[in-house]
């Protein structure tokens, strides 16, 4: 039985190509740029005033004084978006506003505050160094200045300094159309009353969001019957989806026929069953060059399935750095029953108790079919198959989902 980091190596190597798309700037949050950015202008394009103030040559004032300060007339105001195109004359000054464009033969910018206006003109007390309160062209980005490397996440800041530049495209690794198929009899649609033995469908929208939140596509497939023909002719439409994840059929009852249908359709089994509880039976394999995973039908084993297999897969493709869930070390606050045998994921709450460790609460319930729990976990403790009990205290491994509010520590060095 393959381990999660060997099934997940397999399904990363089998991995279909990334696609490599444009999109619209404001479509572009959260996604890896795929090429270098490079400024195709500078910015500021033009000197412009830090300040409201009134732009001068720095040279008119160079005797200013306290006591003897220089009087300059003013010759005109200058808002933003409105630059004037005349020099400056020797000897006279303009009112700017923030934002302005210092005009031609200006060099500084002294503040409103530190003049005064009279009839006669502007009272300037001290000498004003040249580039005072004045961005130069290309103080905050010079033209062709290398502005994000291929591989670097997209963030709000971002959106900020290509907008000002005027990239309204961005080359990205493009979201993966993830198609999903859920499988069984018993299933009806989530606004539909279940009958005698059935249940609702809460495993294509869960999955769904799972899709969403790790940046993917979901395509939703419907629902199949546990009919080999059935679940092959569905698959078989789904042309348009870079990766494929079933649910339930996996197991080895009599109508866990989704295995079958893949052979039927001649897709390359990659594995059977990885060595996760809950979720152990769980399959992969190749169809057209597409992979398809095929989760547990347990509600709470196809969460963690995903998270386990899946988010890697999705990280992969969207070009990002860390695959999977954040990895840390944490103490247990129960102790855990368990035989050796196969790994498993408690369901836990992570959280940092008073010596600043993260400590790991795993009293919920932690059954396959369990849903309500998932909501008070934030983590999963990873007890490792060969690990017999293990008393409260004992540190484990800890992965951590996106929202876990925790501070990881630095490990330990020796003393």
């Amino acid at each position: 039985m393959l381990r999660v980091e060997e099934a997940c190596e397999l399904l990363i190597h089998r991995a279909p190509p990334r696609r490599v798309e444009r999109v619209p700037l404001e479509d572009a949050l959260g996604l890896i740029l795929a090429e270098d950015l490079r400024a195709p202008e500078s910015l500021p394009p033009f000197p412009r005033s830090g300040m409201d103030g009134y732009a001068v040559r720095s040279e008119d004032t160079r005797l200013a004084t306290r006591e003897n300060p220089v009087v300059l007339p003013l010759a005109g105001v200058i808002p933003a978006g409105h630059p004037q195109e005349a020099e400056l004359a020797p000897g006279t000054t303009v009112a700017i506003m923030t934002g302005g464009a210092v005009p031609p033969g200006a060099d500084a910018v002294i503040r409103l505050e530190e003049v005064r206006v009279t009839p006669e003109g502007v009272r300037i007390f001290r000498h004003v160094p040249p580039m005072e309160n004045v961005a130069p062209i290309g103080e905050d980005v010079k033209e062709g200045e290398l502005l994000l490397e291929a591989g670097h996440q997209i963030r709000p800041q971002e959106i900020n300094l290509l907008a000002a530049l005027g990239i309204l495209e961005v080359p990205v690794f493009a979201r993966p159309r993830v198609g999903i198929l859920s499988t069984g009899d018993e299933l009806v649609a989530p606004h539909e009353a279940p009958g005698p033995g059935q249940i609702r469908n809460s495993n294509s929208p869960g999955v769904a969001a799972l899709v969403r939140a790790a940046g993917g596509i979901p395509i939703l497939l419907g629902v199949a019957r546990d009919v080999t023909e059935v679940i092959a002719g569905t698959l078989r439409e789904s042309s348009g989806c870079d990766l494929l994840l079933t649910t339930g059929g996996v197991s080895v009852g009599r109508f866990d026929v989704v295995r079958e249908a893949l052979a039927v359709m001649g897709a390359e089994q990659l594995f059977w069953r990885v060595s996760i509880k809950p979720g152990t039976p769980v399959c992969a394999a190749v169809l057209d060059g597409r992979l398809v995973i095929g989760l547990s039908g347990n509600p709470a084993a196809a969460i963690t399935d995903f998270d386990l297999l899946v988010r890697p897969v999705l990280d992969h493709l969207l070009g990002r750095r860390r695959l999977g869930l954040r990895a840390a070390e944490g103490v247990l606050d129960q102790p855990v029953l368990k035989k050796a045998g196969i790994t498993r994921y408690l369901r836990a709450r992570a959280y940092n108790g008073p010596d600043g460790e993260i400590r790991l609460d795993t009293s919920m319930a932690q059954r396959a079919g369990v849903l309500s729990s998932m909501r008070f976990a934030n983590a999963y403790a990873v007890i490792p198959a060969h690990a017999g009990p293990m008393p409260e205290g004992t540190r484990v491994r800890v992965l951590l989902q996106d929202d876990a509010d925790v501070f990881v520590p630095q490990p330990r060095g020796d003393a």
